[in-house]
């Protein structure tokens, strides 16, 4: 199936990774009534779907993808903002810029090498208590595993059903790496994999992707 994706992008401005959850907070602020950025509903819940705004760093630069319903979303942006602030620091925009394309997504007849452009977030507390009790043999084929449900979650999200869920192959090579979340050492992973699955560029896998987690690119 194909799948719009907009990626709006802010030359001008450094942003570190860490920085990403304030630059959402700013959006969040300037556009309340917006509950794809932020995920919270009026009644007070949270928006568990795959979230169609995600905000990210691409080049050190700040950039937001928005999928499907987020890309009219990201037009008013792009047309309105003029500057970004983080924390107490604001910046104004010089330089932006925006795409509108559509790209394949679901299963591909051929192999398609991907690698991480930021952190994967792969384990949640009840899957990081199995991973630890593994052998190193073990814990790759884990990562592996949850890679494929992690496709499956995404389809879900964009309302595509997986033909054979079981044909969809996933290989890789992953290094472990402790990124600071919200205060919290989390165990995160890089690297790059393969797969049969078409995947947007600059998409999301895993969690926290709207905070810039999990963000691909094909190799």
């Amino acid at each position: 199936m194909k799948i719009k994706e907009i990626i709006l992008r802010f030359d001008g401005i450094q942003l570190r990774n860490s920085d990403i959850p304030k630059f959402r907070g700013y959006l969040s602020i300037e556009y309340p009534n917006y509950d794809i950025i932020h995920n919270h509903l009026k009644d007070g819940s949270l928006r568990y779907s795959y979230p169609l705004i995600q905000f990210k760093t691409i080049d050190h630069k700040p950039a937001i993808v928005g999928i499907n319903e987020g890309i009219d979303l990201l037009k008013k942006v792009f047309l309105e903002i003029s500057d970004i602030k983080i924390g107490e620091k604001k910046s104004d925009i010089n330089e932006k810029s925006i795409a509108l394309r559509e790209e394949e997504f679901g299963t591909a007849d051929d192999f398609i090498d991907y690698s991480f452009l930021s952190s994967w977030m792969a384990l949640n507390q009840e899957n990081y208590n199995k991973y630890n009790r593994m052998n190193r043999y073990d814990q790759m084929a884990f990562l592996k595993h949850i890679l494929r449900e992690n496709l499956k979650t995404i389809s879900k999200g964009f309302g595509y059903t997986i033909p054979d869920v079981e044909e969809v192959k996933v290989d890789g090579s992953f290094r472990r790496r402790l990124v600071n979340f919200k205060n919290i050492k989390m165990l995160c992973f890089t690297g790059s994999f393969i797969t049969n699955f078409y995947i947007p560029e600059y998409l999301g896998i895993g969690k926290q992707v709207a905070r810039g987690f999990g963000m691909v690119r094909k190799i």
